[in-house]
C-alpha cells in the first residue's frame, strides 16, 4: 500500500496540508487522534500516549517509553500493510523511509510567520507564541531523537519540501498532489511494464484508425524517416484509488527528431479536447516533445512533399 508521510515545523500548516491530501486521495489520515484510539484498542493506557513526549528519562519509565514506540510502530506498519495512508508526524519519514511506496514531504516556514500564524489561530500574544512555536520543537525534536537517534531536519529524508510562507494553503496542496501524482506515475511505470504498451518496429504495418494516419506514414516512408505508431500511452488523470481515468496516446513517435506527433484533420475549434489533453501531457511529462498537427497543416504538409490526398489515394490501388 501507499503512504504519505507528512512532516511539518509546529505552525507552517501541516495538519490543513495532511488532510487535504488525505481527502483528494482517499487514503487514511493517520493523526493524533487516530493513533491516540488505535492503541487504546489494543489495551495501552490513554497516559501512555503521551510517554513519548513527557516521560522523564528515569530507567523505569524510559522501559515504558520504548514500549510505546514499538508499539506505536507496529501499529502504523500493520495500518500501512492493509491500506494507504496519510502519516501527520510520529516520525513517518522514519519509520517508512525504506517503504517502495512512500512519498515524504516536508512543511516548513521562517519562525517569524510560525509565530505569527500560532499567534492568530490560538489568540495568543507574540511572547507566548514564540514559546509554544520553541515548545513544540523541542518536543519534536526528543521524539525523533529517542526514537530514531537521527536529527528530523534532515532534508535528504523527503521527496518535497514546501516553505508555506511563499504559498497559499490552496497553492501548497495542490503542488503535494502534483508532486505525488508525478512519484505515482513512475512507480507504476518501474512495477508494471504493461502500463507503456510494446513499441513496434519503425516502419511496421500498424492498424490505422483514420485514413489520415495511412497518409502520413507513407510520406514518413517515402523520405526514409523512420517511425513508431501508437508506442506509448501517457495517464492524465487518476481517481482516489490511482486508477487512471484520462489518457493520451499520440499517433506518432519519429526517435530521430525525438517528437510524438497527434494527427487531427477536424476544424480547428471542434479539436479543443485535444488541446486540452495536450497541455495536461506538457504539464505533467516536460521532457516530452509533442505536438499537434492540424487539418490545415497537414495539407500544407502534403503539398509541401510534392503530394495530395488523391494521388495517394491512387497509389494505394496500384498492386
Amino acid at each position: 500500500m501507499t503512504v504519505i508521510t507528512v512532516s511539518r515545523q509546529f505552525g507552517a500548516g501541516g495538519e490543513l496540508l495532511a488532510r487535504a491530501v488525505a481527502e483528494e486521495t482517499g487514503f487514511l489520515l493517520v493523526d493524533r487522534k487516530l493513533i491516540a484510539s488505535g492503541l487504546a484498542e489494543l489495551g495501552l493506557p490513554p497516559q501512555l500516549v503521551r510517554f513519548d513526549e513527557t516521560a522523564p528519562k528515569a530507567e523505569q519509565l524510559e522501559k515504558k517509553r520504548r514500549f510505546y514506540v514499538t508499539a506505536l510502530h507496529e501499529y502504523l506498519t500493520d495500518l500501512a500493510a492493509n491500506r494507504s495512508i496519510v502519516l501527520l508526524g510520529r516520525g513517518g519519514q522514519f519509520l517508512f523511509r525504506d517503504h517502495p511506496d512512500a512519498f515524504h514531504i516536508f512543511i516548513h516556514a521562517p519562525l517569524t510567520q510560525r509565530v505569527e500564524w500560532v499567534s492568530q489561530i490560538y489568540g495568543l500574544e507574540e511572547k507566548s507564541a514564540v514559546r509554544l512555536v520553541r515548545e513544540q520543537e523541542q518536543r519534536k525534536k526528543r521524539y525523533i531523537r529517542r526514537a530514531f537517534g537521527h536529527s528530523w531536519v534532515d532534508l535528504a529524508l523527503y521527496d518535497l519540501i514546501l516553505n508555506t510562507a511563499r504559498l497559499t494553503p490552496q497553492g501548497a496542496i495542490e503542488i503535494a498532489l502534483f508532486a505525488f501524482s508525478r512519484f505515482s506515475e513512475r512507480k507504476r511505470q518501474q512495477l508494471s511494464p504493461a502500463t507503456v504498451p510494446e513499441i513496434p518496429e519503425a516502419g511496421k504495418a500498424s492498424p490505422f484508425k483514420h485514413q489520415s494516419e495511412t497518409e502520413f506514414a507513407r510520406v514518413l516512408d517515402f523520405y526514409n524517416i523512420p517511425w513508431q505508431y501508437e508506442p506509448r500511452t501517457f495517464p492524465l488523470q487518476w481517481d482516489s484509488e490511482g486508477h487512471v481515468t484520462e489518457a493520451f496516446t499520440p499517433d506518432f513517435y519519429l526517435p530521430d527528431q525525438n517528437i510524438y506527433v497527434e494527427l487531427t484533420t477536424q476544424r480547428q475549434k471542434l479539436v479543443w479536447r485535444k488541446n486540452k489533453k495536450m497541455r495536461r501531457l506538457k504539464e505533467l511529462y516536460p521532457e516530452v516533445n509533442a505536438k499537434i498537427i492540424y487539418g490545415k497543416d497537414y495539407s500544407s504538409l502534403l503539398k509541401k512533399f510534392g503530394l495530395d490526398k488523391n494521388e495517394l489515394k491512387n497509389d494505394r490501388r496500384q498492386p
